[in-house]
């Protein structure tokens, strides 16, 4: 995988691309929080489920993060069920990856291309911008942390597919019409689609089946050694 001295490349790549896919979504976005506090349900607004998203994520995180090894040993069984901990997470991302690309993505397509100019807040894109963004860093940051305080050599020279992994499903978005570009039509639509598919099949070559692969691989591992120290 790419050395430690590449990340930063990587990561600027990434936000690049990820850029292309926000710009024309952003530049027209009308007031998402306004929207989010007066959209209800049973009287909890879709900002309570927000904030609420922000303070377990937070929470959670500093969970994970405060995991202190010291002098414990890790024995196979174990060490399988940490990977099998890290499934859970890497198969919530995969949830929401196919749940938001697959299903609020198109959910106002139609209706997103008749009043795009006009800045409204699409109730899918309200979505997942306040609830399936801090869900992604949920599943695919909390992927990342827990590898990394409890089985340190099993993220090293993985940094990039975990970041794949958290990141590359932050592409996706509503439908978008691609006149909201100020370049040549045909351009800008191609330019959108090529950088849309190939964040998509990263997301699920190099940030999912990636890691799964190599988990699933220390899993038979662990289960061949159960009582050996890994």
């Amino acid at each position: 995988m790419i050395s430690n001295k590449s990340l930063p490349i990587a990561f600027v790549v990434l936000f690049l691309m990820l850029g292309v896919i926000w710009w024309p979504s952003y530049s027209n976005l009308g007031d998402l929080f306004g929207y989010a506090e007066n959209a209800d349900y049973k009287g909890v607004t879709l900002l309570h489920f927000f904030k609420a998203e922000l303070l377990v994520l937070l929470i959670v995180w500093a969970y994970l993060m405060s995991y202190k090894k010291g002098n414990r040993t890790t024995d196979g069984n174990k060490y399988v069920r940490q990977h099998l901990i890290l499934m859970m997470f890497v198969i919530g991302q995969v949830f929401m990856g196919f749940f938001a690309g697959g299903f609020l993505v198109h959910q106002d397509a139609s209706w997103y291309q008749v009043i795009h100019g006009a800045n409204e807040v699409m109730p899918s894109q309200a979505v997942i911008l306040l609830i399936c963004y801090p869900l992604y860093l949920f599943f695919g940051g909390g992927a990342y942390i827990y590898t990394r305080t409890r089985m340190p050599k099993f993220v090293r020279h993985k940094e990039v597919a975990f970041m794949v992994l958290t990141f590359a499903p932050l592409a996706f978005l509503p439908y978008y019409d691609s006149s909201l570009m100020d370049v040549k039509r045909d351009i800008a639509q191609l330019t959108y689609m090529a950088t849309y598919w190939l964040l998509s099949v990263g997301w699920v070559g190099l940030g999912v089946i990636y890691i799964v692969i190599h988990s699933a691989k220390e899993i038979l591992h662990g289960l061949s050694n159960p009582h050996t120290e890994m």
